[in-house]
């Protein structure tokens, strides 16, 4: 689910629907608003379509994961989208700290794709292992980090060589 900014709408993929609904929060009512990408044949029906769904901050595009269609920006003004080259089974969509950019998992690829809002594409890419899903940003503070790392944002990197022990170190 995602809020508008102005708390207004509601943002929902429900199972079984191959797309998202609009709710207008204030009147009750549900707008529907299916995402444009179709349905690619041969999947089965049944599963659940779309898992991941985002705003960005300033609440003009939403940014939709797929699994059994495509990931997609969509402007919420006109419902228009650009599919993202984003890759097979996209699972989940989530923002970046600043919110320039949504992630999105393609579990059947192992990577996530970072997508620009303001480009509308995918501008990165990131092997990541086995059967990616869903996906949290967060923060650490300083003083977990190993001694000698410095307290400046860090690029997270795939955990691939960490221990167990060792694994939030690696990817700080």
């Amino acid at each position: 689910m995602a809020i508008s900014p102005d708390e207004r709408f509601a943002y929902r993929q429900l199972s079984f629907l191959h797309g998202f609904v609009e709710f207008d929060l204030r009147q009750g009512k549900p707008r529907p608003g299916r995402h444009p990408a179709a349905l690619r044949g041969g999947q089965d029906a049944a599963a659940f379509a779309h898992h991941g769904i985002a705003m960005n901050p300033q609440g003009t595009k939403l940014c939709v994961a797929g699994t059994m269609s495509d990931a997609a920006i969509v402007r919420r003004d006109s419902f228009a989208h650009t599919t993202l080259a984003s890759g097979e089974k996209p699972d989940w969509a989530t923002n970046s700290a600043d919110g320039r950019h949504c992630f999105v998992s393609a579990s059947g690829d192992d990577k996530v794709t970072v997508n620009s809002y303001a480009e509308e594409r995918v501008v990165a890419t990131i092997p990541v292992g086995d059967h990616p899903q869903r996906m949290r940003t967060g923060v650490i503070r300083a003083e977990y980090l190993p001694a000698g790392a410095t307290a400046t944002r860090r690029r997270a990197s795939p955990a691939r060589g960490c221990s167990a022990r060792r694994r939030a170190a690696c990817c700080a």
